[in-house]
């Protein structure tokens, strides 16, 4: 039976020889214990595999095809959390804490490098919403890090009107005493400070 590396060897093979290698395929040819590896590996592989020319019906078939969309359902399920992965990435680099707050600086002209480090390390402790931080960080530390770009948690989806307005009638009176109390503190609270770039990379959301 071939090794997972040597069916993987061969899907990228014949997907450089701009053949359409079937997924169900090669996925049978494995093991079922190692069909989550394999399907991860191909997963990664075609993050940042070069497209062939393929004409625009061939490349919708290839994305809607369920062995490709489980391949990326098993990749992601066996991402580790941002904390856990970038120490390790960060280390396969060769890189310390400050040598990526170095970097990052000189690519966004960071003027404070103790407070890039302060939020690298912060990161790296799981003391930070990863949610929060910008695409542009993110494609940075995936470029200097070598790799396929960090995955961030998905956002939550909203409530619906229905389950964010309701409260049962004996509770009415409660939640709108607490609102009232929550929006006066608010009122009286200092405006929080304006976000520089270094605060919009790592707070201010996906679009910062």
């Amino acid at each position: 039976m071939s090794t997972v590396d040597d069916i993987l060897g061969e899907f990228i093979d014949a997907w450089k020889a701009g053949e359409r290698p079937e997924l169900d395929a090669f996925l049978e040819r494995v093991p079922a214990g190692d069909r989550d590896d394999l399907a991860a590996g191909i997963a990664a592989w075609l993050a940042v595999a070069p497209t062939p020319d393929y004409p625009r019906p061939a490349r919708a078939a290839i994305a809607a095809e369920p062995a490709l969309r489980a391949a990326l359902r098993a990749a992601e399920a066996l991402r580790p959390p941002l904390p856990e992965s970038l120490p390790v990435l960060r280390e396969r680099a060769g890189l310390g804490v400050r040598d990526v707050a170095a970097r990052l600086a000189e690519r966004f002209g960071l003027a404070d490098r103790d407070r890039t480090v302060a939020y690298l390390e912060q990161l790296e402790r799981g003391e930070l919403d990863a949610g929060r931080l910008s695409h542009r960080l993110v494609d940075a530390l995936s470029e200097m890090l070598g790799a396929v770009r960090i995955a961030l948690p998905s956002p939550p989806a909203p409530a619906a009107p229905s389950q964010a307005f309701f409260r049962a009638d004996e509770e009415a009176e409660d939640w709108i005493v607490q609102d009232i109390d929550a929006l006066s503190r608010a009122a009286l609270a200092s405006a929080p400070a304006p976000m520089d770039e270094l605060d919009r990379l790592f707070l201010g959301g996906p679009d910062a």
